[in-house]
């Protein structure tokens, strides 16, 4: 059954097997395809929210698993059932911005969504060359 289009309400993401789910206060404006190395191999399409406006819960004895490259300053996390890569976090937990990969989202909620691909991330240096991914193409000084 596909969700209401109301873009003033809550929504809810899941991962495949329903053990995490993310309510967010609104459905995104804006749809993110960063192409980061391991982005674009999630495919994931991220959705940028305050922490304080996102909601994770996980269900029954399921233990999410996280996923940190690179500076280790973000936490990747998904369905430690499934799999699904279901959202990002900062690793300093006060940090203003997270992840919510719309892809957990239904596809009717996301059809007024302005969408981009973000090629920017492909030439971000990270602070130090050792914990670069080999396909990485920034550059250092």
């Amino acid at each position: 059954m596909a969700q209401s289009s109301d873009t003033t309400g809550p929504v809810t993401a899941a991962c495949h097997c329903g053990a995490v789910k993310i309510t967010v206060s609104r459905k995104p404006k804006e749809i993110n395809e960063c192409q980061c190395t391991l982005c674009r191999r999630y495919r994931a399409a991220w959705a940028y929210y305050d922490p304080t406006d996102v909601d994770v819960l996980v269900m029954n004895d399921t233990q999410p698993r996280e996923y940190l490259w690179g500076d280790r300053e973000i936490r990747f996390r998904f369905c430690g059932a499934c799999g699904c890569v279901t959202h990002w976090r900062s690793v300093d937990e006060g940090g203003q911005e997270m992840g919510v990969n719309t892809r957990m989202m239904h596809p009717d909620l996301l059809r007024d969504a302005n969408r981009k691909v973000d090629n920017e991330q492909l030439s971000v240096p990270l602070k130090s060359r050792d914990s670069a991914h080999p396909e990485d193409q920034a550059r250092y000084l």
